[in-house]
Formats: structure tokens, sequence, C-alpha cells
């Protein structure tokens, strides 16, 4: 069964019935009725689609079901059907739709025409479509009552004969049929051979067209499936971290934010996006829009009744002359007394029909008058009497189209469509600016896509040859108007600002530009950016946590930089990030300027007492010395784990340091280092000169409510923009702000979900220390002393096993979650989330920045070969990869057996004599040792 599709007006079908020459859409006008002729228009009537259509099952019996289902069947009112040959217009453009042979005409259009319009006219017709048949038949269509035990039926009238003038047509209707010219007088009398078919009649071939409202989508654009191939790798860059140490007590419960579709939010009209309107015209709206008189006459300034009359006669008949072929109006995209709008447009479509028809086709003359068109294709010259200096034939295909001095439009004047060449798969007008404009919203939808798929889609759709570089400048290009350029968006990031601050008041937006040696210059260049949002600082303050962790990530575009970030934590060991900025390097101007900035919005000075936890990243350990002289820094184990791997590898090593930062008093911490130096006493020696009160719990103060040893929380937000930090300035700095703003959302809405006093994190915490607690036994000594826990704000499981045995006593100390610190309260994590970041205005709403001086993009250093998109991974990550189901060798040492000296194996040994130990392979040996791994 053949299934079609009907939807509204209004409503969309993603189906691309373009690859499908035999499909095809129609628009039914029902309801309405025709005006007058000339400037005909359907009136006062809907609109109803119908797709999924195949004109070789396609009947006009389809078109009753369809109707049928439309509500009509119940009427009992004739139909009579029309649709409009494409390109023309509702005067001279309307034919029957009443018998297989105009259906057949339809069909020749639908190969290159997917909408067809067809008009519905109920009751009666008033047009003489019925005699323009392509095989000149008149048709009737008429409804026999029946007894009621017989199904109503339409019956079809027809008999041949001759074609007849237009107007004659016309006049001799209506002299038969009054003022109703419909072809009844006359085709009565003459019932040759009646033809009578059912209203609900069984297709013989089976091929019905069923009507479904909820179809299931079959058509799948082959476009949208460019995501599956895996031809590019997956750029998560810390995803590939070889994190032996996981931190239980800790473990980061981030609530996921989705922006994949980030580049979907993005207005079309955003001019820095680079975005054009995807509005599609609609074809059967400009048909009916068209009109049969000279606009151009309207408006000139003559007033003559006969003039005018003349201009209309003048226009109608230009108007037949140009519709005098029809297949020309249909298979050829150029014909006689075409109009453009500007030369500009009629070159495109020559373009166009260049590559579609894989032409060769050179501009011989351009200027502000006239422009011509040549083909310049290879005429083959065969047989045997060829001569080698034979003059080269000429190609006689031309186009031409020009301007009069006072006109606007441009007219195609001559137009020989005839080719003697031979088509060609390198067409000079595929270029690749051609190329990115159809490849836009595939770009648009998965900007990964990779090279070699757009590349063998292109060559598919256009049969032409391209090359990789051709297609990758195309998708380059397409992602510049999906994304903004690079270049362009710095002049644009002042009105940004402004937008952002008027948007999200409290917003602190700090720019820092390189100096300028003349003050007098229009032009500033581009050093750094530090954004805080007002609402990051409301939310941040509200979780009464002092803990920050820092750190920066690469930029991926053609221009150098870092982002550094500050993220705190939330009463659900969430991250929370409060601010970020965008710097030309991590050193310690850029890090003192970057903390100067977060100081000033949180009130901090030197006497701050706030933790602060790093990688040891170059220059903030100076920066927070320098401005926070006071405040707590600490330390994340896992990068001093890989410092000491550098020398001390193995895991008894990273067993005790592990032992040593997370004691959670200073006599484990002794015991730990104790071991360590049994071990080796140079490792003990090296760990000893890091301060512990930076790496270990057992010497942290309780200022931060937390005990977190991994800078897990920044890692995670640098793991979040990954997709943005290979996009321009703006796009990128957007793409942070709409994750920061979706993730509030979805928190608050994991918020609205939780019930009791506490954050699900730290239920759960508290539900294992009295769990732990229960193997404890308290014993009252009436004093009421008992120890204080200051590390995390969270009681210990003695602090608990006490707690019960004080209840017992008939001690009023609550329940344990009443001694639980604020900081993991649930009515403290809503607060927390309950300051929204605001979205802001496309660019053509933004308020012009009042600065004088216009931004432009630091200086772009061009690297040495194939920009590198993923993080360099360190040789103590590498020595953890797993190569097929055995770890890899990769940097592993190799000790030779022969002469037991490292570097090389056996094979390759020179016969050194240094190291080698009796009985070996080395000279005086047996020679035959085989090298091995170290």
């Amino acid at each position: 069964m053949v299934s079609w599709h009907i939807r509204g007006e209004m409503d969309e079908i993603d189906v691309d019935q373009t690859g499908h020459p035999t499909m095809f859409s129609i628009r039914m006008h029902h309801g309405g009725e025709f005006t007058s002729f000339p400037g005909r228009k359907y009136i006062r009537g809907k609109k109803t689609f119908v797709d999924l259509l195949d004109i070789d099952t396609f009947s006009v019996h389809d078109i009753d079901e369809m109707m049928e289902d439309l509500g009509y069947a119940s009427i009992g009112k004739p139909l009579y059907y029309h649709f409009q040959r494409p390109l023309g217009d509702l005067d001279f453009g309307l034919f029957a739709l009443a018998s297989d042979e105009d259906v057949r005409y339809l069909g020749s259009f639908v190969a290159k025409h997917k909408l067809i319009e067809v008009y519905i006219e109920h009751d009666k017709t008033t047009l003489h479509t019925y005699l323009m048949s392509p095989t000149h038949s008149k048709v009737r269509i008429t409804e026999i009552t029946e007894p009621p035990s017989c199904s109503k039926t339409l019956f079809l009238e027809w008999h041949s004969t001759p074609a007849v003038d237009l107007e004659d047509d016309m006049d001799h209707m209506e002299k038969e049929s009054g003022n109703d010219p419909t072809p009844t007088g006359h085709l009565e009398k003459d019932l040759g051979n009646d033809a009578t078919v059912t209203d609900h009649m069984e297709n013989d071939l089976g091929n019905d067209a069923t009507l479904t409202d909820h179809m299931e989508n079959d058509l799948v654009n082959d476009a949208n499936d460019f995501g599956k191939f895996g031809e590019l790798e997956s750029d998560n860059d810390e995803s590939d971290d070889s994190d032996f140490f996981v931190d239980i007590e800790n473990i980061l419960d981030d609530i996921n934010v989705d922006m994949q579709d980030f580049e979907m939010n993005i207005d079309k009209d955003v001019e820095w996006v680079g975005g054009s309107s995807n509005t599609v015209v609609d074809e059967g709206t400009q048909d009916e829009a068209l009109e049969v008189i000279n606009t151009d006459f309207l408006a000139s300034d003559s007033s003559s009744d006969e003039g005018i009359n003349g201009q209309r006669k003048k226009s109608i008949r230009a108007i037949q002359r140009a519709h005098e072929n029809d297949e020309a109006l249909v298979s050829e995209p150029f014909y006689i007394f075409q109009k453009f709008g500007s030369a500009k447009e009629f070159k495109d479509k020559v373009k166009l029909h260049a590559i579609e028809t894989r032409r060769e086709l050179a501009l011989e003359k351009n200027d502000k008058n006239r422009v011509r068109w040549v083909c310049k294709g290879t005429i083959p010259k065969l047989g045997p009497n060829v001569e080698v200096n034979d003059e080269e034939e000429i190609c006689p295909w031309v186009l031409l189209a020009s301007k009069w001095k006072k006109d606007v439009n441009w007219t195609v004047k001559t137009y020989n469509k005839v080719h003697k060449c031979l088509q060609t798969r390198t067409v000079k007008a595929c270029t690749y600016k051609f190329l990115s404009s159809k490849i836009v919203e595939q770009v648009e939808s998965n900007p990964v896509v990779p090279i070699r798929a757009l590349q063998e889609q292109l060559q598919r759709r256009f049969k032409v040859d391209l090359s990789r570089m051709k297609t990758f400048r195309a998708k380059s290009e397409a992602l510049n108007l999906v994304q903004g350029d690079f270049v362009t968006q710095y002049s644009l990031l002042r009105d940004y600002i402004v937008e952002l601050q008027t948007r999200n008041p409290d917003t602190t937006v700090r720019v820092d530009v390189e100096s300028e040696g003349n003050p007098h210059s229009e032009t500033r260049t581009f050093r750094r950016i530090y954004i805080c949002l007002g609402a990051l600082k409301k939310g941040f303050a509200a979780g009464k946590r002092d803990f920050l962790g820092f750190d920066g990530a690469f930029m991926k575009g053609p221009f150098p930089g870092q982002i550094l970030s500050a993220v705190g934590l939330d009463g659900n060991n969430g991250t929370y990030p409060l601010a970020y900025a965008v710097v030309e390097t991590e050193n310690i101007s850029s890090w003192t300027w970057f903390l100067s900035c977060l100081g000033e919005d949180l009130g901090l000075n030197t006497n701050s007492n706030f933790t602060f936890i790093t990688d040891r990243q170059k220059g903030i350990l100076n920066a927070i010395a320098d401005l926070f002289p006071c405040a707590e820094n600490r330390y994340c184990v896992r990068h001093i784990r890989d410092n000491m791997r550098k020398q001390w590898r193995g895991k008894p090593f990273e067993d005790l340091l592990w032992t040593c930062a997370t004691a959670t008093h200073v006599q484990q911490f002794n015991k730990g280092m104790e071991e360590l130096k049994k071990l080796n006493k140079d490792c003990y020696e090296w760990l000893k000169k890091i301060p512990p009160q930076h790496w270990s719990r057992s010497h942290f103060t309780g200022r931060a409510h937390s005990d977190v040893i991994l800078n897990n929380l920044c890692e995670t937000f640098n793991g979040k923009l990954n997709e943005g930090r290979d996009k321009p300035i703006i796009t990128c700095l957007e793409f942070i702000r709409e994750y920061l703003m979706k993730k509030i959302v979805n928190v608050e809405k994991a918020i609205g979900k939780c019930t009791g006093p506490l954050t699900p994190t730290a239920m759960q915490t508290l539900e294992n220390i009295k769990k732990q607690a229960e193997d404890y036994r308290s014993v009252f000594c009436g004093n009421g002393k008992y120890q204080k826990w200051e590390l995390t704000g969270m009681p210990c499981k003695h602090a608990v096993a006490t707690i019960w045995e004080m209840r017992k006593n008939s001690k009023d100390v609550g329940i344990p979650e009443t001694w639980v610190h604020e900081v993991y309260w649930l009515k403290t994590w809503k607060q927390m989330y309950s300051f929204k970041i605001e979205p802001i205005n496309g660019r053509s709403m933004w308020e012009k920045s009042v600065c004088p001086t216009t931004l432009v993009p630091p200086k772009h250093h061009v690297t040495i070969g194939r920009p590198k998109k993923k993080r360099r991974k360190s040789a103590y990550e590498i020595d953890d990869m797993v190569k097929g189901n055995s770890a890899s060798r990769i940097l592993q040492s190799v000790t030779c057996s022969k002469c037991n000296n490292i570097g090389h194996n056996a094979r390759s040994c020179k016969g050194q004599k240094a190291n080698a130990p009796s009985g070996s392979g080395g000279p005086g040996g047996s020679g035959k040792g085989k090298g091995k791994a170290g």
C-alpha cells in the first residue's frame, strides 16, 4: 500500500523528496472560488498539504478520497479539479485534472517540481480548463442520484473535439451555457463512450494511496546520518586523564547539561553569527501574488485610459508569448522576457545552471547594461577525416540579459538552449563558497561532520569532482556563516559586553588591552576579558562555602589564549562556576590580573581566610601568595603523584602518598611518612619538601567545610567547555553563559524533587557515617565534653555515636542531622540556585558601545603543522594506556640481554662490555639472548 500524509498549512514535514523522482506533494486549495479574468485569484478558500505521493500510482480517485477525508463527501455537490502548471499563473496556467491523460500531463512536471498546486471548484466551474486537456477532450463530472441501496457514484463523460482558440473557446462556452461556461450544453448531446467510475474504486494494480494522519516517516534525509561517521576522534580532553586517585568521600555529583543544540539556539538573523534567514519562500504564495499588469507601468505618471488599456493589451500579449512553449517553461530555467531583479541574481542563476548541467559556461560580456554568457565546452571530433589543425567548433549555447537605461529589471533577450559540447566534471562555477551555502544547515546541526563524508555527499549531489581541500574550505566557510568570523567578533565585543551587563544586572566585565604607543589610534589590541555574572556572585555568597578551585584550559581557535576559571562547590558536592576569563597565557601577570578582579567581586583582601585549590600552574602560586597571603592554598594530590612518578614509579609509592594525603590527624600522617621513608629515603625527602598543610587533610583548617584534595571540580568544568573552546570569542563566551544558564535551571529542577533537611549527597554521606557509628560504643562521663569536628562540617562516626548516647541519657541534643553545617542544608542549596542568568538579545538589538576605540584580535601566531585539537598527554598517562588486550610498552626502557645496558636490545647490540654479567650474552657468552622490556 502506498501511503500519503495530510498536514495543515502551518505544519512542517521533514521529508526530502529531491532524491525520489516520482515522489511529490500537492497543495490543495478548497472551499473557495476563482475571481474573474484577468488577474484571476482563488479567494475564501483553505489550504491543505498532501505529501508522499507517487506519480506512478497517483490517479484522480486519490483526490476523491482526499476530499472525502476533508469532509466534502456528505455535501453532495460535484467537484471540479484543476492543477496549476509550475511557473505559470492562474490566468493561463490552469489545466484540468479529470482523466488519466491529465494525470500523465501533471506527471511531466513532477521530476523537477515537487510541489503541485491543485484547485477545487465546488458545485460549478467558471473556467475553461476542461476544454484544454492535453488530449483536447471535453469532460464533465455529474452526480447521479441512485436508490438508497446503491452507493453514490460520479460519472465522467467525454468526447473528442478539435482544439480551438482560447478566446473563441470562451465565447463559444458563454453562448451555449449562458453565464455558466460549464462544458455541459453540447457535451450532453454526444455521449459516445460513457465511463462510469465509483467514488471509492479499488485500484486494479493494488497501489491505493491510503490516507493516514499519523504516518511514520520512512524517508530519512541522508545528511542527518553524518553524525554516525566515526572518522573524527572525540575531542574529550579530560576523559583521557589517567586518574588513579579517586576520592570516594568527595565524588562530584554534577547535574548534566545538554549543550548539543547550542548552535541551533543562536538567532539566525544575528549578524555576527553569520547566518542569514533560512525562511523558505512559498512557491504557491508567489504564484498567487503574480499580477498580469506590468507594475512598472502602473507606477508611471501616465493618466490616459487609452494608454493604460494599450499597455494592458501589450502586457497580456507578452505573457502569452512567454507561455507559448510549455516545455521550455518547465524544462529550461531561462526563457525570453524572463525578469531578474539585478545582474547578480542573473549571474547566480546561470552559475547554478552551469553546475546542475555540468557545462563550462563563461562570461563573454559583463558591463552595467549587458551580461552575455557563452559555453566554452569541448565538442568532440570523431571520424577518419578529422584534421589536427581544423578549427575548433564553438558550442552554440548563448544567453544574454540586458537592462534599459530607465528600467530596473534585467530581461532575457537572447537564449539558445542547444548544447553540442560534452558535459564535464570540472565546473569552474562550483566554488567552495557555493558549496558552503549548500551545507550550512548540515554543518549547523552537526559541526563535526567528517570532511570525507561531506566530499562524498557533494560529489553524489552535483556529480562533479571535488578535492578534499575544496571541501575543507567549504566546511570552514559554512562554520563561519554559522558561528561568525573570528576577526569580526572582536570588533563587536564591546557591544556584547553592553548587552550582557544590561540583561544581567550586577555583572562584572573587565577588558584589558595591549599598550598602544599612539593615544589617538582608533583601535586597541585585545589581551584579556574577565566576566563574573551577577547571578553567580549572589548564588556563591548564598552557598556559605569559602572554597574555590582554579584552573586553565587552552583556546583551540586561530588566536592563542587560555580560559581561566574559578569554580566552587555547592552543598550537594556539585560544581558552581563563579567567574571565567580569556587571557593570553598562564603566567604571573595573567593570574594576578584574574585573581585581583575576582577579589574585588568577592570583597577579599590580604587578611581574608579563604581556601583555594590549584594544580600549581605557572604563576598561580606567586599570585595567590602576593594577593591573599592568609588564604589556605591546597595542591591537587593527583598532580603531586604525576611529579613523583617522574622518579619513583610503582603502586607502593602511590598508596603511601594517598595514605598520607587522606590522613585526618597528624599521628596517622607521620606514620605514613615513616613507611615511605623505609621504602625509599629519596622519595621521602622529596615529598617532605612540600608543606603538608597544602596537600594533607591532617593539616587542613575547617574554614571551607570541605576536605577535597583533588581539583576535579575545575577539570569537570573544563570538560563541559570542550565544544566551545574552538569557537570565535563571542560565540565561546556565549557557550559558557548558556551552559551556566542551563545548569542553574537543571539543578533547580533536581532540587524540586528532593525532600528532607539535607541535600541528597549529604544525606547519603550521613547515612554511611551512621552505619559506621553502629560499631562504636560511647560512654557518657557526665561533664558534657566531646570532640568537635571541623574539617567537613559533617559529624564523624564517633560524634554520631556520642549523640545517640547523649540522647539516651535524656540530653536534648537533637538528631545527627541538626549537627550538620548549614552548607549541606537543602534550603541553602535551594537559595544558592534561586538566582537566574538572563538570556540576551540578538545582534540586531544590541546597543552600541560608547567606547571610542574598536577592539582588534591579538597577534596570530601560525604554528607549524596541523593545529592540535587534543590535549598533550604526559608520559605518565601513556604508561597506563592499554592496546588491545595487553598493556602499552610506550616509553618503557629496554635492557639488552647481552651487555645488560639500557637503551637497546640484543639484536642491535654492538658488543658493549660495560655492566655485562658473567654467563650473559656479552663477549664471551653464548650471544643467543633475546631483548626484553625493562
